[in-house]
């Protein structure tokens, strides 16, 4: 006998039949970091994840952007959801961008919000893909079950390839709101920031203080909320008039 394997979908929080907020996650994969921003945006949002290919025994990561969105898509489509508003953070914000562009093709233009991502292709050494490899495997705990672990590293080092082969150029005719957290690359920053402007003609910006991975830390996440809630709120209204 044969185990199905679990959705790509994972509802976070869900009551009624409210509008859809759609999360995708960074590189590894984990849902953990939007754990705390779910429950504020459940305030007024159903809000689901879509999980990257590759965390479940049998399965295989996806290998280019392209393939994330269309995982990503086909997994809407086979649910029935159709996502009003959709937020992606770092590879999550190049994945939302690929996937909000196929909605567009569709008909639909979800509200879109890009935290710390980039369209332009990613340059590291290996010793800072290592780091942050440990740093992502690191999330798991302190002893993760081994199997998982390796899912996980597989999972990062087929995204952190993909993201060196990427380059965003087709335009999301939607609203669109790019935050960008502070670092050490501000100028790769300021390069994506650019990248991104001329991609989308409603294009939002602003910049959070928190760093790229402390973006979601309960002292950094009012400040993000504080951005992204009025946003998305008027497509909250309109939906429920």
């Amino acid at each position: 006998m044969t185990t199905a394997q679990p959705g790509r979908l994972v509802p976070l929080l869900r009551r009624g039949s409210r509008p859809t907020f759609l999360l995708l996650p960074g590189a590894g994969g984990g849902l953990h970091p939007y754990l705390r921003l779910a429950a504020a945006l459940g305030q007024n949002h159903n809000v689901t994840a879509v999980r990257a290919a590759g965390l479940v025994p049998g399965e295989e990561p996806e290998h280019d952007l392209a393939e994330m969105a269309e995982g990503a898509l086909r997994a809407l489509e086979e649910s029935g959801t159709v996502p009003e508003a959709v937020l992606g953070w770092s590879l999550g914000g190049a994945v939302a961008w690929e996937l909000c562009v196929r909605l567009a093709d569709r008909g639909h233009r979800p509200d879109l919000v890009l935290v710390d991502g980039s369209p332009l292709p990613r340059h590291s050494t290996v010793e800072e893909d290592q780091a942050l490899r440990a740093t992502i495997i690191g999330m798991l705990g302190p002893r993760p079950d081994p199997a998982t672990a390796e899912r996980v590293g597989r999972v990062f080092d087929t995204q952190v390839a993909a993201l060196a082969a990427y380059r965003a150029d087709r335009a999301y005719p939607g609203r669109v709101l790019m935050l960008m957290c502070e670092g050490d690359d501000m100028a790769f920053r300021d390069e994506a920031a650019a990248g991104w402007r001329e991609l989308a003609p409603q294009l939002r910006g602003g910049r959070l203080d928190a760093g790229h991975f402390a973006v979601f830390d309960p002292e950094h996440l009012p400040q993000l909320l504080d951005a992204v809630v009025p946003f998305v709120g008027r497509t909250s209204e309109a939906v429920r008039q």
